[in-house]
């Protein structure tokens, strides 16, 4: 049986203090606000009684006479509330002592004594002209409240409290190269050009500046855009979408629609529900296609994101590629003409554009011409200002953008350190299975092929490895999904020194920063050198150092691998006379002949099973519609008469000649778990493990050496390149 009850009055409860976030501008009354911890409220005919035990009463309640509980007689109406906070009491029933004491009709009023003073009332009478000058201030300077320590981001600029409390607690102690550089330019509402590597912070470089603007301007005009953010996936703007919403969360608590993403994939009606709030879409990520359908939907959006102060292109070389461009020239004129017709005074908004690339050469196309076939754009000696020059005939600026080159002659950062495995075209599962066994951890594996990425993501999970795959053949929720079981994975993984993969096609290529990825394999060569550089770049991201391999056959090696090494190589690299063998700035991966061999069995069967899987499911979708189709069309499926010769035949013969019998699947299935329950042995070693110079049971009871090869030290694919460089160098 617990302690009984006793009824008190408000005064007399233990209350406590509630501290107000400093990032709320208007405190609307919530100034003094306390609550109460487990007790217990009767509502008697609409007054509070309160029932507490003696713990949870005040210290000057204990030191006073006990006042007994009087039972309540007559036909009166009692409700028994149990709360926890504040929030679970409705507006109006309960006030504080710091406004007024709801007491028991029957108790006799306590006679009020002079409370001795105390340090906090005189700092509350020392601050209290403040309060009555600035408190309910919305533009109240709150850093002397708040505790922030960074005081490299104090040199760079003033920033608000909100900002410099969401900076501290994500861990952003001082700005990066990017950032240093572009942030007071933007503050200035300048137009900018920025380029630097992946992962270089090329998001907080824009977004700090914006979300600034936003601070200042919230509330004046609950309908006003304050920027339009562009991205090319739809990944891409959840991952812009969710840092910005991190770094300003205190200062959004209510308004958490305010920063909104607008992509394909997700519900359209949903996306212009949201935008009819009072304070939603003032910064909005988005894709070009998604939001121009939004456009043409809806004029009034037309008018409303024409008043927007900033533009901002992430990722622009992919943006400015293709049928992107198409779209986003669409919106251009869409906003720009409603603009003029508005009347604005500022006739263009502040463009900011940013991306890990702007090369010529790393351009294919742009509004269907050839960069270099261009003949009105001038060839500058930087290239950037090239760049700048074409864009400036499809991109309306205020003035001259400022050009940020964070890496002028460096394409590929310099915490990558990049490899290579050449082999067979066959043997690419293998080599991939072969790195995954060796250097376990958080590994993204890049496709050209979606087919691909489904066959090696079945076989990997057939050989028991942990794996995801993302592709632009998935619906948007599965993407997303399985980028959060990824990371999800990953943690629980690395900790067991197990490995996580996850398996991609090249939707997953560009700014998404996934955490703590060590390795990146390029299971095909990338089509241009643009895509392997935002491939390479999902490691080695916040200062920390990554692993880039590339798994290509002699043949590629030979031609497309060449190319590819001209576009990157740096200028001393590039000229002959200074470096002639530029083309082999690549190191070979160093790799155990023995466990390859012993890992050829388990990787053939595997592959067996997957395309097994995947012809079987493929088939049946395949009967499925044929089925469908002829049912609307009501005829009926003769396939005697099938044309034998057809495409649709053909493609059917050769994924049922991918196909076993149940007996074979079940031999070998079988056949590769008996496999897969032997150890891995470095050396070939079967027998005796105290045998030899060296103990391996004693490894075993110690649980040293590498997890899953016995005989093997623990081993790092990022320090087994840098040895591999060294030793090539002192040679």
């Amino acid at each position: 049986m617990g302690k009984e009850l006793k009824k008190v009055s408000a005064s007399q409860l233990n209350w406590k203090k509630v501290d107000i976030p400093d990032t709320l501008d208007d405190f609307e009354g919530f100034f003094g606000l306390e609550e109460i911890d487990g007790v217990d409220v009767k509502i008697v005919n609409g007054q509070a009684q309160f029932f507490a035990r003696e713990e949870q009463t005040s210290q000057k309640t204990k030191n006073s006479d006990s006042v007994e509980d009087e039972e309540q007689e007559g036909d009166e109406e009692v409700e028994l509330i149990e709360f926890k906070n504040m929030d679970d009491l409705e507006e109006g029933e309960l006030s504080s002592p710091a406004s007024s004491d709801v007491e028991d009709e029957d108790e006799e009023p306590e006679e009020e004594t002079e409370k001795p003073s105390t340090d906090d009332d005189e700092k509350a009478g020392a601050n209290k002209d403040v309060l009555e000058t600035n408190f309910f201030n919305s533009n109240l300077d709150l850093e002397d409240v708040a505790s922030v320590d960074l005081p490299d981001w104090t040199k760079l600029a003033t920033f608000s409290t909100t900002i410099m409390q969401g900076l501290q607690s994500l861990g952003f102690t001082k700005p990066t190269e990017i950032q240093a550089k572009a942030i007071p330019f933007a503050l200035k509402n300048e137009d900018i050009m920025g380029k630097a590597s992946t992962g270089s912070g090329k998001t907080l470089a824009y977004g700090i500046p914006i979300l600034e603007n936003l601070i200042k301007t919230f509330g004046n005009d609950s309908n006003k855009p304050i920027a339009l953010i562009f991205t090319p996936t739809r990944e891409l703007a959840q991952q812009v979408t969710k840092h910005l919403q991190n770094i300003s969360k205190l200062f959004l608590k209510n308004s958490q629609y305010s920063i909104l993403s607008l992509t394909g994939g997700l519900s359209i009606q949903k996306q212009e529900r949201l935008l009819k709030y009072d304070n939603s879409g003032k910064i909005v990520i988005a894709t070009p296609g998604r939001f121009l359908e939004l456009l043409e939907k809806n004029n009034e959006l037309v008018e409303r994101f024409a008043q927007i102060d900033t533009l901002v292109l992430d990722e622009a070389d992919r943006l400015l590629q293709d049928g992107h461009f198409d779209e986003f020239e669409k919106i251009l004129k869409y906003l720009g003409q409603k603009r003029k017709e508005m009347k604005l005074k500022n006739t263009y908004w502040q463009t900011m554009i940013y991306s890990a690339t702007f090369s010529i050469d790393l351009f294919d196309k742009l509004a269907n011409s050839s960069w270099k076939s261009n003949k009105k754009v001038k060839q500058y000696d930087s290239e950037m200002e090239t760049v700048l020059h074409h864009l400036m005939n499809k991109i309306h600026f205020k003035s001259k953008p400022i050009l940020i080159d964070m890496n002028p002659n460096q394409k590929i950062s310099s915490q990558i350190k990049e490899s290579l495995i050449e082999c067979a075209p066959t043997e690419r599962d293998l080599y991939c299975y072969y790195f995954i066994t060796m250097f376990p951890g958080t590994t993204l594996i890049f496709c050209n092929a979606i087919e691909s990425v489904k066959k090696l993501s079945v076989m990997l999970n057939i050989l028991g490895v942990s794996c995801l795959q993302i592709h632009s053949s998935m619906t948007q929720k599965n993407r997303l999904r399985n980028l959060e079981k990824y990371e999800e994975q990953s943690v629980k993984n690395n900790a067991l020194g197990k490995a996580t993969v996850l398996i991609a096609s090249d939707v997953a290529a560009r700014g998404l920063d996934i955490p703590n990825i060590k390795h990146v394999i390029h299971y095909h060569l990338p089509r241009s050198a643009d895509v392997y550089i935002h491939r390479s770049g999902r490691t080695a991201r916040a200062n920390n150092e990554g692993v880039s391999v590339m798994v290509c056959s002699p043949q590629e090696s030979m031609g497309p691998l060449r190319k590819l090494r001209k576009i990157l190589a740096n200028k001393a690299e590039a000229n002959p006379s200074k470096n002639k063998k530029w083309q082999k700035t690549v190191p070979l991966l160093p790799i155990e002949t023995d466990i390859v061999s012993q890992l050829r069995e388990r990787t053939r069967l595997a592959s067996e099973l997957a395309d097994h899987e995947m012809a079987s499911s493929s088939l049946r979708k395949d009967d499925n519609w044929m089925k469908q189709a002829a049912d609307d069309l009501g005829i009926d499926i003769d396939s005697d008469d099938e044309d034998k010769d057809s495409i649709l035949h053909r493609s059917k013969t050769k994924k049922i000649n991918k196909t076993m019998g149940k007996d074979d699947v079940k031999y070998t299935r079988a056949k590769l778990n008996e496999l897969l329950r032997q150890n891995l042995r470095t050396d070939m070693r079967k027998k005796y493990l105290t045998g030899g110079l060296y103990n391996l049971a004693d490894d075993l009871v110690k649980k040293r050496g590498h997890n899953t090869i016995i005989g093997h030290d623990k081993v790092d694919a990022l320090e087994t390149i840098r040895n591999k460089k060294n030793k090539k160098q002192k040679k």
